[in-house]
């Protein structure tokens, strides 16, 4: 009984190494869609987190180095690397900071006239 739960568990280890490795990694690729700018054309930097992604496919952003732009992408998240499928410009929006902004940078009573 032992030497077919040791048999068994070999085959099991044989069959994963079988597998082709691209289907596992797409697996662990997902489509996102990014909000940033590519300031070299070969990474892109998010809005939202500021996290720096590695671009797979450099073609896709010629001609979009410096712009804001709105990217479509096929994303491993664990090797922050993008492979661009679609790009569309998008105007940048700043927002202008409020008091309460300010207020929450210094110590109370700090900013009373």
């Amino acid at each position: 009984m032992n030497l077919l739960l040791v048999l068994l568990g070999v085959l099991t280890f044989s069959w994963n190494n079988f597998l082709p490795q691209s289907k596992i990694q797409e697996t662990q690729r997902q489509n996102l869609t990014i909000t940033g700018t590519s300031f070299d054309g070969k990474q892109f930097v998010s809005d939202t987190d500021m996290r720096i992604w590695t671009v797979t496919n450099p073609a896709a952003l010629k001609g979009h180095t410096g712009q804001h732009v709105r990217i479509t992408a096929q994303a491993d998240a664990a090797k922050n690397i993008v492979v661009v499928r679609s790009i569309k410009v998008v105007p940048a929006v700043h927002r202008v900071p409020s008091n309460s902004d300010c207020a929450r940078c210094f110590p109370k009573g700090f900013l009373k006239p």
